[in-house]
């Protein structure tokens, strides 16, 4: 059942695939090139925060720009940060973010054209490019599966999952691959000792454990927290088990990469930014955490922030390592994902350009 439901999934992706390529790329410029960026200005920009580097005050662009994140958690906190502290107003881009739970989901509408990056872990660009999409990781800040495998108190031990439900929000998502990653840690076989049942979200994985539809899950912060509060059981901590996993990416399309170049800079620019601010200033971060999260309780932000600031990567460039662990768990059912190499779902065009250019330097001070 869990490997038609990916070849299923792989064959609508390769359909959507298909209508994109005949529409082109998305952003009023042509295909066959990118429109000249407007001139920039040199100043001297702060960071909200009060950090300061040097940098340029950038004209707009003209394109919109769509996005998504694809789940309630901490991880997407530079995406949070750069809207609603002004970092891609700043950096000239008109950006609209918006919550599409489950990066499955969240890819079908990047190759349908309707966004031009999504936000999600690795898993579900590199499901999509063995469909056959040319999606691409433009850069990536964390190499961890941020993940608690929560379960019911009654569950003390691994070995009790089998013949068990373990929620997860689509196949193919990062709470799936997770699950999966730990499941075969502990010596279980992901694909015969468990059931999964597909609930939406990973706030739904929660409600899922709270009626008994399923028994547990690989839930990230800060929902992992509000189960530890409402007594469900840490399992394992799956950040801390060894798995090099790439999680945390902005991904689009290789098309929409090569005709706006300066668009993929630029937010590339915005996100770094939102990096060095969510490490930088305490009273945004955690103010953002708790808006997107709804959760705002100290406590429980004091242990939010502490996930992520424990694994989030300053200069975020993919990780082949943990682009290859998903490849070889893809490889369970589907064979061609044996044959590709992690370099192939990677484009880092626009941060070799700002590292060229000493934009990390700058931004960092070192």
């Amino acid at each position: 059942m869990r490997d038609r439901s990916r070849t299923l999934g792989m064959l609508l992706l390769a359909a959507l695939v298909v209508a994109a390529c005949a529409q082109g790329p998305a952003g009023g410029t042509s295909s066959t090139g990118a429109a000249p960026a407007p001139p920039e200005r040199a100043a001297t920009d702060t960071v909200p925060g009060g950090a300061q580097t040097t940098d340029a005050a950038l004209a707009p662009l003209p394109q919109k720009i769509s996005v998504s994140y694809s789940s309630v958690s901490a991880t997407w906190l530079p995406v949070w940060l750069a809207r609603d502290q002004g970092l891609f107003a700043r950096n000239g881009l008109d950006v609209d973010v918006s919550y599409i739970a489950s990066g499955t989901t969240s890819l079908q509408s990047l190759i349908a054209g309707d966004l031009q990056f999504t936000l999600n872990s690795a898993s579900e660009p590199a499901s999509a490019y063995l469909g056959g999409a040319p999606t691409r990781i433009a850069l990536a800040w964390n190499r961890v599966l941020l993940a608690l495998f929560m379960v019911d108190p009654s569950i003390t031990a691994p070995e009790q999952l089998r013949g068990k439900a373990i929620g997860i929000t689509r196949f193919g998502g990062q709470p799936h691959i997770g699950a999966r990653l730990a499941l075969r840690k502990w010596g279980l076989n992901p694909d015969t000792d468990v059931q999964y049942l597909q609930l939406g979200g990973v706030p739904e994985i929660l409600g899922g454990m709270q009626t008994g539809a399923v028994v547990g899950g690989a839930l990230s912060p800060p929902t992992n927290v509000v189960a530890q509060r409402l007594g469900y059981r840490s399992l394992g901590d799956i950040s801390r088990m060894d798995i090099p996993y790439q999680a945390s990416t902005m991904t689009s399309m290789q098309p929409y990469l090569e005709a706006n170049p300066e668009v993929a800079r630029r937010m590339a620019r915005a996100l770094m930014q939102g990096i060095k601010l969510s490490l930088d200033d305490e009273t945004a971060a955690r103010a953002a955490v708790a808006k997107y999260t709804q959760v705002d309780d100290p406590e429980m932000l004091d242990t939010t922030m502490e996930f992520y600031r424990r694994t989030v990567e300053k200069i975020p460039y993919p990780s082949l390592e943990g682009i290859q662990t998903i490849l070889d768990d893809l490889a369970e059912s589907e064979p061609r994902a044996r044959s590709v190499q992690p370099r192939e779902l990677i484009n880092t065009t626009a941060l070799e350009q700002l590292e060229r250019e000493g934009f990390m330097t700058q931004l960092w001070g070192q």
